[in-house]
């Protein structure tokens, strides 16, 4: 199998793979307001933190799949370049959400459950990837 190939197949799978996560998250926390063991007004935060992992995960393969198939020798500093863009671009959401929301308790549950996918879909990356580079899924 070619280079192409094997990169689009483990881009497909990291994607589809990181929908049902999202998904498990989601419908794991909707669960838990239907019980009351979360408030009902944190349904807003899910929805924003379930809407910006699906986004962010759209970009990050779109850009790992780009650069996996021009440029595989330097996979490990996009990695970290995109863990920081992530990074940056999550602390900016969480700000916006703090500058719109003036409830100190919803900010507060906000930033618990963003925490909470954004942690989740670190270890799923890191993992993930890791896997990836150690099967040599990208080498030759």
């Amino acid at each position: 199998m070619d280079m192409n190939k094997k990169v689009d197949i483990t881009s497909k799978r990291y994607f589809k793979y990181s929908l049902w996560l999202i998904a498990a998250l989601t419908l794991l926390c909707s669960a838990a307001i239907s019980m009351n063991v979360l408030k009902y007004s944190i349904v807003n935060a899910l929805a924003i933190s379930a809407l910006y992992t699906v986004f962010i995960n759209s970009i990050y393969v779109v850009f790992w799949r780009k650069m996996a198939k021009t440029s595989p020798n330097v996979m490990t500093k996009f990695y970290l370049a995109a863990s920081a863009l992530r990074l940056v671009s999550a602390a900016f959401v969480v700000t916006a959400y703090c500058l719109i929301c003036h409830d100190k308790n919803s900010i507060r549950d906000f930033a618990l459950l963003f925490m909470g996918f954004y942690i989740v879909m670190l270890v799923f990356d890191s993992v993930f990837f890791a896997h990836v580079e150690k099967s040599y899924t990208l080498k030759d």
